[in-house]
């Protein structure tokens, strides 16, 4: 008897062992995740630091720092369901290869759904005291508690800015009424190929629509803030 016992254990021992392998396998096999690569642009030219540009208003202009917030992002479905992506919040900086690309890990979506999300950061985030990560104040995208976060923040240079060093900066933010400056973007999935989604970042929308002469420095929030928020959604367009 004791050398049936001796023999059976570890044959049982490796059929529950064999068993809890093909559950796994099965488990992982049915997550996905989604990899969102963001590509900053110029009129369709690669965007990179410190090379000069020309916009439609004859405005030449170099970068020196774009970061972003992009929050909240949620799946839509073809039938109407929503299914939010918890702890999507991410910083983009636009000449940090490391901060282009994000991970959305253990989405579900099919051709045909939407990616919502937003840009900047809505207020209940503003106002829930100090946070962590991509979040953290230290990130220098932070004003106050009143002003709360910097949804977009552009710097850089032009002959057309007549401030010191000829710098533009424009910091947009703000998350109190009427100068709320978060807001949404939707695109849809026309593929799961790859499970990779590459968005652009068309930085010349905005400055062919406004003039550096005349606006130069957005540093808090207000009419000139919203007035670029309203702009920047169409910067953001699918690389297909």
């Amino acid at each position: 008897m004791a050398r049936t016992i001796k023999i059976f254990l570890p044959i049982k021992l490796k059929l529950v062992t064999l068993l809890l392998l093909i559950t796994n396998s099965v488990l992982f096999a049915q997550e996905s995740h989604l990899k969102i690569e963001f590509n900053p642009v110029f009129n369709k030219e690669i965007l990179a630091k410190n090379s000069w540009y020309v916009s439609r208003n004859n405005d030449s202009l170099q970068f020196l720092k774009i970061k972003f917030y992009v929050t909240d992002f949620k799946i839509l479905t073809k039938d109407g369901n929503t299914k939010s992506i918890p702890n999507s919040n991410f910083l983009i900086e636009v000449f940090n290869d490391e901060k282009l690309n994000i991970l959305l890990e253990n989405v579900s979506y099919k051709k045909g759904d939407q990616l919502l999300f937003n840009i900047g950061v809505e207020e209940k985030m503003n106002t829930s005291g100090a946070l962590s990560g991509s979040l953290d104040p230290a990130n220098g995208m932070y004003w106050s508690w009143q002003s709360g976060y910097i949804n977009f923040k552009i710097e850089g240079k032009s002959p057309s800015c007549n401030t010191r060093k000829n710098k533009f900066q424009f910091h947009i933010g703000g998350y109190q009424q009427p100068f709320a400056a978060t807001r949404s973007l939707t695109l849809d999935f026309s593929t799961t190929k790859n499970k990779v989604l590459i968005i652009d970042l068309e930085m010349a929308t905005l400055f062919n629509t406004i003039s550096l002469n005349t606006l130069n420095q957005v540093m808090i929030p207000g009419k000139e803030a919203i007035q670029i928020a309203d702009i920047i959604p169409s910067l953001f367009s699918l690389n297909e």
